[in-house]
């Protein structure tokens, strides 16, 4: 309750009704989405030394936190030229909290990093080979992914992508390697047309990949075009597709901007099951303008657009809380999280392409310029599911 409630005598009483479906949604998420945590922003923010004690409690809070969203949190930090430290857990493999972590059946999927979080003495080299050797082990290693760089644009990061993934490999052949790429590199283009190039990229980046993770915003609102890119991917050898979304793409494809409707936020989930995507990731939940007191007034990055890189805030902004507080759109992101696992359920009795059918003939989602405004189609789809799957 916020300090200002307390004392208002302001009384409000609404009717509401409610349904119930009698079934439960898995524990794990089905489709992955993977959103990054700036850990420089808490520690500006909150004022703790990175490594402290303090530091590790926030962490550890805000991890535990997001999960209730059945969202995948990864920290991260950032370097030069868009080359990125990703870690889901702050502690080495070998201790109890992070085989706390990466056991916890929501967790879809978890981010190792390539070198050491806080310094300990060791060279990258020799912490990343420790860590593997020690992961590798664990039933929990299938959900383990390394993302190393951020959207590569030329040769020399390409090829920086592609030596440290040679490390990674050198010690687990089966580690999977997350990239996010919306071009391939520019100074020496794989096709003199740039979808072409784009297309090229897995066949550029092979074997130094394993989750293809492309920008939205290349398919615009040819869907079709995603067909050509998962035709790139070679799923037999245990590739996958993912998607991701940022600065764009704009209104009115489904994003997580401020001033886009309700339903658009929540179709961003619903266009990754369209197109046949397997994981989501999103770069940022906490990305707002650096601040040094908790309760500092938020404010979002200049040059991207209003919400871009954040979904919570800090509970000291708005009361005494020390909880987090999630914003509208991050609520519309577990929605849409959760419609994924009715249309797997139907998908799983009836078949993906029914369930495609499914979202037209409710009118839900035909596109990413058209899908409902309203909210009825949603619980057309839910209700259809729960009479069709019930057991």
């Amino acid at each position: 309750m916020m300090e200002e409630d307390a004392i208002s005598s302001l009384s409000i009483r609404l009717k509401i009704s409610l349904t119930v479906w009698d079934f439960v949604l898995p524990v794990t998420p089905s489709v992955p989405a993977v959103i990054g945590i700036s850990d420089t922003v808490i520690e500006d923010r909150f004022g703790v030394e990175h490594g402290s004690n303090e530091w590790f409690e926030l962490l550890d809070q805000h991890f535990k936190w997001l999960l209730q969203y059945r969202i995948s949190p990864y920290f991260c930090r950032w370097g030069n030229g868009m080359r990125v430290l990703t870690y889901t857990s702050p502690w080495p493999a070998d201790h109890p909290k992070s085989d706390e972590y990466f056991s916890d059946p929501r967790l879809a999927a978890y981010a190792v990093p390539n070198g050491p979080i806080v310094p300990c003495g060791d060279t990258a080299k020799d912490y990343l080979r420790r860590e593997v050797e020690i992961l590798k082990t664990k039933n929990h290693w299938r959900k383990a992914y390394f993302y190393l760089w951020d959207e590569p644009l030329n040769i020399e990061q390409y090829t920086s992508l592609r030596r440290m993934a040679s490390d990674i490999h050198a010690y687990a052949p089966d580690a999977r390697i997350l990239t996010t790429y919306y071009c391939g590199p520019s100074d020496a283009p794989l096709s003199t047309n740039n979808f072409e190039a784009f297309l090229k990229v897995p066949a550029f980046l092979r074997p130094h990949t394993q989750i293809y993770c492309t920008s939205e915003w290349v398919i615009g609102n040819r869907e079709d075009l995603a067909k050509d890119i998962i035709a790139e991917i070679q799923t037999e050898n245990g590739e996958e597709w993912w998607t991701y979304v940022c600065l764009g793409p704009g209104d009115p494809h489904p994003n997580w901007h401020l001033g886009m409707r309700g339903t658009q936020h929540r179709a961003v989930m619903w266009r990754v099951w369209k197109e046949g995507g397997t994981g989501f990731l999103y770069w940022g939940a906490n990305c707002y303008e650096k601040a040094t007191v908790p309760s500092a007034e938020i404010k979002f990055r200049r040059g991207l657009p209003p919400g871009d890189g954040v979904l919570f805030y800090p509970g000291q902004v708005f009361s005494s809380s020390q909880q987090p507080v999630a914003s509208l759109r991050l609520e519309r992101l577990l929605s849409g999280l959760q419609d994924i696992e009715y249309l797997k359920l139907y998908a799983s009795r009836y078949g993906r392409d029914e369930s495609l059918n499914l979202l037209e003939k409710t009118g839900m989602y035909l596109g990413p310029e058209r899908y409902t405004s309203e909210h009825r189609p949603i619980d057309v789809m839910r209700g259809e599911v729960y009479r069709t799957c019930q057991s």
